[in-house]
């Protein structure tokens, strides 16, 4: 029998994501009180959040956009390939510094499988950990916490990750975070 946990899911309700506004949320991100939103968690160890990720992942049917600090998960890996060979816009954004110090092996093969590959390098650490599937669309999810895409997220730390879908609001914040990120960064070499 299987002990392990699984991921909880519940809609969160607009009184919640309201008082978000007492708390000084930006004006921009004040539409999101309005609409429900479906939320998971999940936690390692315990929770397969890769299988998660790669599930999610497999759902994409226009984009998947993706922000890494550290990015070892071959399935996760794996996960962009197939999309892209199925026609999906994907794209990457690693942290520049963990690149160099090969916290991010899986993005040359990436980038030539045509995915879109970008190393941020402007700020101190880009350490968003964040994927964005179907951002703009309405059935976008975005995942995010303190995961890292990493074999020793999943089997050795205690990590988490939220994924947050059917709130237009809340993805497209997360797709603008992205691109402004993505404007910061340079293409793969």
């Amino acid at each position: 029998m299987n002990s392990m946990p699984r991921p909880t899911a519940w809609l969160l309700p607009a009184a919640i994501a309201a008082a978000s506004m007492a708390i000084g949320v930006p004006a921009s991100a004040k539409t999101a009180a309005h609409e429900t939103a479906k939320v998971e968690v999940a936690f390692t160890p315990g929770d397969d959040i890769a299988g998660l990720i790669v599930k999610r992942i497999d759902r994409a049917k226009a984009t998947v956009r993706l922000q890494a600090y550290l990015f070892t998960d071959r399935r996760i890996a794996n996960a962009l390939l197939a999309a892209r060979k199925r026609g999906v816009e994907v794209e990457v954004i690693g942290d520049a510094a963990q690149q160099q110090a090969g916290g991010l092996p899986h993005l040359a093969a990436l980038d030539r499988a045509g995915v879109r590959v970008f190393l941020n390098g402007t700020l101190a650490a880009s350490h968003n950990k964040i994927v964005i599937v179907d951002g703009g669309l309405a059935g976008a999810t975005v995942v995010t916490g303190s995961y890292n895409f990493t074999h020793a997220a999943q089997s050795k730390n205690a990590e988490n990750v939220v994924v947050i879908s059917g709130n237009r609001a809340v993805t497209d914040r997360f797709v603008e975070n992205f691109e402004t990120h993505r404007r910061q960064s340079t293409p793969w070499p």
